[in-house]
């Protein structure tokens, strides 16, 4: 009895088991049907604008559920409004045309998508043109709430312009106003340093110095001016840490050189006559490179505010070592000798950073320019030559020898340093030491000669 009671509840379970998956899937069957009876909106459309549309619906058997309008641009949906639509009858809505960047004026697909409570659906569409507006000004705002107008430029339609007195660096959002009947007020900020339309963030216009220059706009391609790359050419710099920053690069001896984006504190900073030439008409910033053809380390030091040049070995792989068969010679000394200057950079015989690399200039020659008072410390000259960036091969006194009849330095007998000769040095002059190794390492010559100073050499035609 037991037995036939218990395969009796096992039946019924199983009863109800396929009874109750028969309704779960019998609930996503479309039942019923949809019909759209007419489907309204404009035929042409700013970018920016909200559109007006209206749509009749209608539904048998069972009731309807929902709509939803979407934008197309191509196959990609741009904007969507989702309604709730139970009855049959009128709907109306407004639905936002996005304002993108690098999209043409042309044609793009709105289409209406509704359904019942049983998921049986119908879709219509119509097709709309588009345009980009033309607005007659912009209004910059910066930070403080100083609004500026941008006007449209000649050269471009998309191109707002506006010129005044900034500071270097400039704070400020752009603000595009309603356009046509149906426009809408748009503003566009910084979104991870790009300009970008709905943010508010404030964009960070960047010159060189503070003054007078242009800050401009584009509504098509979303692009500002200025915005100051740190970079070395157009090749920007790799951050090292808070304040240092590199690029290796190749450069060519007599090339125009630029180094962007140290704003107004570029006219602080030291640069090595032995490596750079400044330009005339400039200010300053635009440096002719005297090194030979080669690659380059170029560092930025903002902490010490100046450019450390250093030869890297011919596959750019590393820094430059003349043991390797590398053109380049280094020097050491001690605390009072160092770049930008002995009291802000002494190298106190340690290696890595504080180590100088002297300017290769073809034909196996290499400078080092000293300015006495700066670089070296007048009356009191001890530095040396090194094959590499550090301590190992050392030019001692067999390998070099002072080769004109200058009296500023000596070679020391033995370890081969440099050290003070019968006559001072001037503050303020400078002190061009040549290196010459055309002959070998082992027979290296060296020359000096004393100069007021460097005239800077004329633009390039």
């Amino acid at each position: 009895m037991r037995k036939q009671i218990l395969l009796c509840w096992a039946m019924i379970a199983g009863f109800f088991c396929i009874t109750s998956c028969n309704d779960k899937n019998d609930e996503f069957d479309d039942k019923g049907s949809c019909t759209i009876n007419s489907f309204e909106g404009p035929e042409t459309a700013y970018m920016g604008d909200s559109i007006n549309f209206n749509f009749q619906i209608a539904g048998d058997g069972i009731q309807l559920n929902q709509s939803k309008i979407q934008l197309f641009f191509g196959e990609t949906i741009v904007s969507e409004r989702i309604m709730l639509t139970p009855t049959a009858g009128g709907y109306s809505g407004k639905l936002l045309i996005p304002f993108m960047k690098n999209v043409e004026d042309g044609s793009v697909d709105l289409k209406l998508r509704i359904q019942n409570e049983r998921f049986a659906n119908a879709v219509n569409e119509r097709n709309i043109r588009i345009i980009r507006p033309l607005f007659p000004k912009l209004i910059l705002k910066d930070a403080n709430g100083v609004a500026r107008e941008m006007l449209p430029s000649a050269e471009d339609p998309y191109k707002y312009i506006v010129t005044d007195i900034f500071p270097s660096q400039f704070f400020a959002t752009i603000e595009a106003p309603k356009y046509g009947q149906n426009g809408n007020a748009m503003v566009f900020g910084n979104s991870d340093g790009k300009i970008a339309n709905g943010v508010s963030n404030l964009i960070e216009f960047t010159a060189d110095i503070d003054g007078e220059y242009p800050i401009t706009f584009n509504t098509k391609t979303y692009e500002g001016t200025p915005f100051i790359k740190f970079a070395l050419n157009d090749v920007e710099f790799e951050t090292i840490d808070n304040t240092r920053a590199k690029v290796e690069m190749n450069l060519k001896q007599g090339q125009d050189i630029q180094i962007t984006g140290l704003k107004a504190d570029y006219a602080n900073y030291w640069v090595n006559p032995a490596f750079f030439r400044k330009v005339k008409d400039t200010n300053g910033k635009t440096l002719r490179f005297m090194g030979r053809d080669g690659k380059y380390r170029v560092t930025v030091d903002k902490s010490l505010k100046y450019f450390r040049v250093e030869v890297m070995n011919a596959s750019g792989t590393a820094i430059a070592n003349l043991a390797n068969g590398d053109d380049v010679i280094w020097s050491i000394g001690d605390g009072n000798i160092g770049q930008p200057s002995f009291s802000k950079n002494g190298i106190s015989w340690s290696t890595g950073e504080k180590v100088i690399c002297l300017a290769p200039l073809g034909n196996g020659k290499h400078q080092l320019v000293l300015e006495a008072g700066t670089n070296i410390k007048a009356g009191s000259i001890n530095f040396k030559f090194f094959y590499q960036k550090g301590w190992g091969v050392e030019f001692t006194s067999d390998k070099i020898s002072l080769e004109d009849q200058s009296k500023w330095f000596r070679v020391n007998s033995g370890d081969g340093n440099i050290r003070g000769g019968d006559a001072a040095l001037i503050n303020g002059k400078f002190y061009i030491v040549t290196v010459d190794i055309s002959e070998g390492p082992t027979k290296t010559k060296m020359y000096v000669e004393e100069a007021d100073g460097f005239d800077e050499v004329d633009p390039l035609p």
